[in-house]
């Protein structure tokens, strides 16, 4: 076991905001993206002997519609607000925690208590309350390893944060990351590409016509699943159902077509209910016709991993989930808006689920423990039943795509759901300084096309080898004065009433 690194304390932190507006809405589950802000934080810290220096770290990520917070009735206005008032209170949580130097395993953990506390007594969502500790959490872990001349793998397989698995999950006592974590992070990964609800599947969708339902994009780049397939070497898909059987199962029987004429069986598919369903049963409905199908079987062969059926408000209660474990048995079956808080992954397993999907929005640290008891329950990795998956919120560049790829690396997964690039026109938000930036320091992950820098894929893959630098996975500053903060920003700014 390592010497964690030295306490730190937080001199200032600040957020900014920008906005961003994709360029095909992406429809997933009850909710629409088109338009949203884009939040930086950034943290400031003193170290050690260099109390009178500081050093700065970043964090950013999106603020989408009806994803922490489904709450019927509730507006995309009110659920920034409630977020706002999340970051707040993160962001006194963490200040209060390190106002004076504290290690950064003691302080993290009680900053996530205070913030959930919080979260519990004023009817916010656990995932809210995650999603705003992990915004700090990032960028002081990104400060930290600045300051130590780290990158994130190194830091994790050293345990330079000191990481302490017994004080969250009893079952890993003994057991430190460097037992689970692979000795060196991938410097490329497979593009799972997500086909949301509104995308168009054939490039004949995307045809000029009278009766077209969208102003699809003629930017140079893809649109149409079948682009992607022919253009992108795509090998992996992350499919959205939306509990209409008749609608799902068309909808599958054209995409499974689709795959199969350009890449035969080589490919993998992820099927993501989305909350959809009340009960597993009614998700039966949709895995029976599929099992049913002759055309749909090697669809289900090549079928990797059924990710959140039930809502999260009956998805970790007994009496609602006897059907998982009968699912389970066939393909596994993970959650994600149900993985709100850091005891619910071992809920989860208790239930019958059989793994968890890794976000930086709900937590770095969470996955990096939410990996160990994937590996514990693999019988310390020499069994395969257990999964954990990589997954997207709609991130883009530069900090946001990057420190989640940066982790998803660190953990030893081999593909990502990741689908920033294709709802948004590259960094195309951003200030030309930062996208020139973003080529210079990380060309092996970008490239200028059709006038923009974006994220450049290559035979179904992102090369990220350079996302091993110091820090959180990425080597570019953000310009704080090209934002708002969050009093100065509005949401008429969106466009979007």
């Amino acid at each position: 076991m390592s010497t964690p690194l030295a306490a730190a304390k937080i001199v200032d932190t600040r957020m900014g905001l920008r906005n961003s507006t994709t360029r095909i809405p992406f429809r997933y589950g009850k909710a629409c993206l088109t338009a949203c802000p884009q939040i930086v934080v950034q943290v400031n810290i003193a170290q050690g002997k260099q109390a009178g220096a500081s050093q700065a770290g970043y964090s950013a990520d999106c603020l989408p519609p009806g994803w922490f917070d489904k709450t019927p009735g509730k507006t995309f206005a009110q659920q920034i607000d409630d977020m706002f008032t999340i970051f707040a209170q993160a962001e006194a949580a963490f200040r209060q925690e390190f106002s004076q130097p504290c290690e950064f395993f003691t302080g993290w953990l009680a900053a996530y208590e205070q913030v959930h506390c919080f979260a519990k007594d004023n009817q916010c969502t656990p995932l809210l309350a995650s999603f705003g500790v992990s915004l700090f959490e990032r960028a002081l872990i990104d400060a930290l390893l600045r300051a130590n001349n780290l990158s994130f793998a190194a830091a994790m397989q050293s345990n330079a944060l000191g990481l302490a698995p017994e004080a969250v999950h009893a079952s890993l006592a003994g057991f430190s990351p460097q037992d689970w974590l692979p000795a060196q992070p991938q410097r490329s990964l497979y593009v799972r590409h997500t086909v949301g609800l509104g995308d168009p599947l054939t490039a004949s969708d995307v045809s000029p016509s009278e009766n077209t339902d969208a102003p699809w994009p003629s930017d140079g780049f893809p649109v149409a699943l079948e682009d992607y397939i022919s253009r992108c070497g795509l090998k992996y898909f992350k499919i959205k159902t939306c509990n209409n059987l008749d609608v799902d199962l068309a909808r599958l029987h054209t995409i499974a077509d689709l795959i199969e004429r350009y890449r035969g069986d080589d490919y993998f598919v992820t099927l993501d209910g989305n909350e959809q369903y009340s009960t597993a049963e009614d998700f039966d409905g949709l895995i029976d016709a599929i099992c049913g199908s002759a055309a749909l079987a090697t669809f289900w062969r090549r079928t990797l991993v059924i990710e959140q059926p039930l809502d999260r408000r009956i998805a970790l209660d007994e009496q609602h989930t006897a059907g998982i474990r009968r699912l389970a048995a066939s393909k596994p079956v993970i959650i994600d808006e149900s993985d709100g808080e850091l005891g619910s992954y071992a809920r989860a397993i208790e239930l019958g689920y059989r793994g968890v999907s890794s976000k930086n929005c709900k937590g770095p640290i969470k996955s990096i423990l939410n990996a160990g008891l994937t590996w514990l329950n693999n019988e310390h990795g020499a069994a395969a039943n257990y999964v954990m998956t990589g997954e997207d919120l709609c991130t883009v560049g530069v900090v946001a795509v990057q420190s989640d790829l940066c982790l998803i690396a660190a953990l030893g997964l081999t593909h990502i759901e990741r689908n920033g690039h294709h709802y948004h026109r590259g960094l195309s938000y951003l200030p030309e300084g930062e996208q020139r930036a973003a080529l210079a320091a990380h060309g092996d992950f970008y490239a200028c096309e059709h006038g923009v820098a974006g994220p450049h894929l290559t035979d179904g893959k992102f090369n990220i080898g350079s996302l091993q630098c110091t820090g959180f996975g990425f080597d570019v500053t953000p310009d704080f004065s090209t934002m708002q903060s969050p009093d100065q920003w509005e949401y008429a700014s969106l466009g979007l009433e």
